[in-house]
C-alpha cells in the first residue's frame, strides 16, 4: 500500500501551474474512479466527485494548480522534512491536502470504513485569484451538510474562523497633454493626480483588520510631455464588511479628488474579488472539527486570515465550508516545505474527518 509519503511525492512529480493542470485531474479523475467515485468536470476544468454513503453529504476541497515556481520540482526528503533542492517552490500548496484526500480514501476502501456521503471538489485557477472556485457549478456539487477546503498554511490543527472580504479597484486618470517644456501649464498631469490621490489614501495597515496597497502604478510617455493618462490598480481587505465598504468608498473619493483638482476625469472600476465570512465558535462544523483533532491528539486552535481560499467562494454560495491547516510553510517560494509527520497527521485528520 502506497504510503501518503508516497503519494504526495507522485503529486509534486505532475506539473499543475494555473491553467495547466490537465495532467493532474486526469491522474485525480483515474484514483477517484478505481475507488468507486462518480466523476465530472464543469467547463472551465474544476473537477467533481461524489461517493454514496450513509448520511448528509461532506464535502472536501483542494486546490490542483500551484504557483508557476513550483514547476519542475525535485523533491528531497532531510531529517523528515520534505523541501526541494532549492531551485523551485515544492507545491505542497495544494498537494499535500490532495495526498490527504487521497490517502484518506484508499484507508476506507481497503478497511471498509462506513462514511456518510463524500463529495470532492478539485478546483482549477486558485492561485490566479480563486477563478475556478468563482466559476464552479453548484448543481454538479450537489447538498451538501459542510465541507471542509484544505489549504491553509500551519501545522495541522488549525481552523480559520475569520476570513477577509477582498475588493480591486482599477483607477485609469486621464490628462491633457502638453510640452513639458514649452507650455506646461496648457497640460493636465495624470501622474500629478494618482500621486495626490496616493498620497491622501490611508494605506497598508489601516486598522487590525483591515488593508489596503497600491499594486501598481503605470504611466508611460515621454519626459518632456506632461502625462496623458496613468493607471493604478489597488487592493483592499478587511475581515469586517462594513469596513472594506468605508475603506473602499473612501479610496474612490480620493480618486476623484485628485482628478478633479488637477482638470482631469478619472474612470474607476471597483471588483468585489470575494467575500468573507465568520463561523461561530458553536458550528457544527468547527466542533466536528475540534472533536477530530482531540481525538487524534492533535492540538486544536482557530485563527484568522487576510488570505483568501476556495472556502470564501463555496460560503458566499451558502455552503458551510471551514478551511483547515495542510501542515506546509513557506508557500510560494524556494522555502516552502512539509514534515512527513505533518502530512501524516493531515492524512489521519482527513480520515477522521471522513468518518462523521
Amino acid at each position: 500500500m502506497r504510503t501518503i509519503s508516497d503519494l504526495f511525492l507522485s503529486l509534486v512529480a505532475i506539473d499543475s501551474p494555473s491553467y495547466g493542470e490537465d495532467r493532474l485531474a486526469l491522474f485525480l479523475e483515474h484514483e477517484l474512479l478505481r475507488l468507486g467515485f462518480a466523476t465530472d468536470y464543469d467547463e472551465v476544468g474544476n473537477l467533481y466527485a461524489h461517493l454514496p454513503g450513509i448520511g448528509d453529504p461532506i464535502l472536501f476541497n483542494a486546490h490542483m494548480d500551484t504557483v508557476a515556481l513550483a514547476v519542475g520540482a525535485k523533491p528531497v526528503v532531510v531529517d523528515g522534512v520534505i523541501k526541494t533542492d532549492g531551485e523551485t517552490a515544492l507545491g505542497a500548496d495544494d498537494k499535500a491536502a490532495i495526498a490527504a484526500i487521497l490517502w484518506a480514501l484508499s484507508q476506507i476502501k481497503e478497511k471498509e470504513i462506513a462514511h456518510p456521503p463524500l463529495k470532492m471538489l478539485f478546483t482549477v485557477a486558485e492561485e490566479e485569484g480563486l477563478v475556478g472556485a468563482s466559476r464552479m457549478d453548484p448543481a454538479l456539487l450537489g447538498p451538501v451538510r459542510w465541507g471542509y477546503t484544505l489549504d491553509v498554511t500551519g501545522r495541522v490543527g488549525t481552523a480559520v474562523v475569520r476570513a477577509a472580504w477582498h475588493d480591486m479597484i482599477v483607477a485609469v486618470f486621464t490628462g491633457r497633454a502638453a510640452h513639458a517644456g514649452f507650455e506646461p501649464e496648457k497640460g493636465a498631469s495624470a501622474i500629478m493626480m494618482a500621486s495626490r490621490a496616493i498620497d491622501r489614501m490611508r494605506l497598508l495597515r489601516v486598522d487590525e483588520e483591515t488593508t489596503a496597497n497600491v499594486g501598481s502604478f503605470t504611466a508611460e510617455g515621454a519626459k518632456n510631455i506632461v502625462s496623458e493618462q496613468a493607471t493604478v490598480v489597488f487592493e483592499a481587505r478587511s475581515l469586517d464588511e462594513g469596513k472594506i465598504i468605508a475603506q473602499t468608498d473612501d479610496m474612490k473619493e480620493r480618486l476623484r479628488e485628485a482628478a478633479a483638482f488637477y482638470g482631469g476625469t478619472v474612470d474607476i472600476r471597483h471588483s468585489h474579488l470575494y467575500r468573507g465570512y465568520r463561523h461561530d465558535e458553536e458550528s457544527e462544523v468547527l466542533s466536528h472539527f475540534s472533536d477530530a483533532c482531540a481525538h487524534l491528539d492533535l492540538p486544536f486552535s482557530t485563527k484568522a486570515t487576510l488570505g483568501g481560499s476556495d472556502a470564501n467562494i463555496l460560503n458566499a454560495l451558502g455552503i458551510t465550508t471551514l478551511a483547515v491547516t495542510s501542515g506546509y510553510s513557506g508557500a510560494h517560494s524556494t522555502s516552502e516545505e512539509i514534515p512527513v509527520a505533518e502530512l501524516e497527521a493531515l492524512g489521519h485528520l482527513t480520515l477522521e474527518l471522513m468518518q462523521a
